[in-house]
């Protein structure tokens, strides 16, 4: 008997319906199923509750809810090595294996009839006056990004202690492959393959006259050190789209790839190019 956890995004899934028609056919086919909702329903998507302790001895985890919802569980999980399975109720839906009408599909992964995609992670630090303050993992990307009443923010970006750039811009975007799709492609990054396994730096809005995107070797150790003339506050690090932390000048924030892996469960093939083409409405 397969342990499958559900985990459920109330704000999409209104009143569990799909849920509860989810676990009633998993148990049917002879699978053990826990539901563990991930959002507070009553106060909104900024309040997660711990699910790590529901993952143990779990076979897969199905999670219901957009892209946005598998980076929230896409920590734990990976933590806990249990691969998932994402069944998009979102928009764009580019992580999850499979779209609202195909849930019926899930019971295929009982018997092993689907594939298991590794996707990169990166881990985050943040050192201020020699101390890490800060530590972060991520799927998708690591953004520093100026403060509100910035007009810009000054970096200088580093691959294994050696300069590649300085500039003075909005930010920069560290990025996986699997977020080569997201706020870097809006950037002016390239559409990754998730199968490169690349580290993707894009400056935003850089002021040079050249922009420059970098995508480099996993091997490598990226740092980004904020740049001015008096400590004060100047941007944020967001983490998968939540802030980690206000950064002030000094900051040194250092980027490499993370020894989690997030393992994403593949029912029905998806050509990646496809996939985006369709997902972006882009025409071939």
């Amino acid at each position: 008997m397969k342990k499958i956890v559900i985990c459920p995004n109330q704000l999409r899934d209104v009143d569990l319906e799909l849920t509860e028609q989810l676990s009633a056919l998993l148990r049917e086919n002879g699978a053990e199923v826990k539901v563990v909702p991930f959002f507070d329903k009553d106060v909104g998507e900024d309040v997660v509750r711990a699910v790590e302790g529901d993952l143990d001895g779990a076979d897969m985890i199905v999670c219901l809810g957009g892209d946005g919802t598998i980076l929230h569980l896409s920590k734990p999980v990976a933590r806990a090595g249990v691969p998932l399975l994402g069944i998009n109720l979102g928009m764009t839906g580019f992580i999850a294996g499979l779209e609202r009408d195909e849930w019926r599909e899930t019971v295929r992964a009982l018997n092993g009839d689907c594939t298991i995609e590794p996707r990169m992670m990166l881990d985050v630090e943040v050192e201020r006056g020699g101390e890490t303050v800060a530590e972060g993992l991520c799927l998708n990307d690591a953004v520093i990004e100026r403060g509100g009443e910035e007009h810009i923010i000054y970096l200088t970006a580093c691959g294994d202690g050696r300069k590649i750039c300085s500039f003075a811009g909005d930010g920069i975007i560290f990025s996986t492959p699997t977020g080569s799709t997201g706020y870097s492609m809006s950037a002016g990054g390239p559409v990754v393959e998730p199968e490169a396994e690349s580290l993707i730096m894009t400056p935003i809005c850089a002021h040079t006259l050249s922009n420059q995107v970098f995508v480099v070797s996993p091997a490598r150790v990226l740092t980004a050190e904020i740049g001015g003339s008096e400590v004060r506050t100047v941007g944020r690090l967001m983490i998968d789209g939540k802030n980690l932390l206000a950064l002030r000048t000094g900051d040194l924030v250092r980027v490499k790839r993370s020894e989690q892996v997030f393992k994403l469960v593949r029912i029905k093939e998806r050509k990646f190019y496809e996939l985006v083409n369709r997902k972006l409405s882009m025409k071939v």
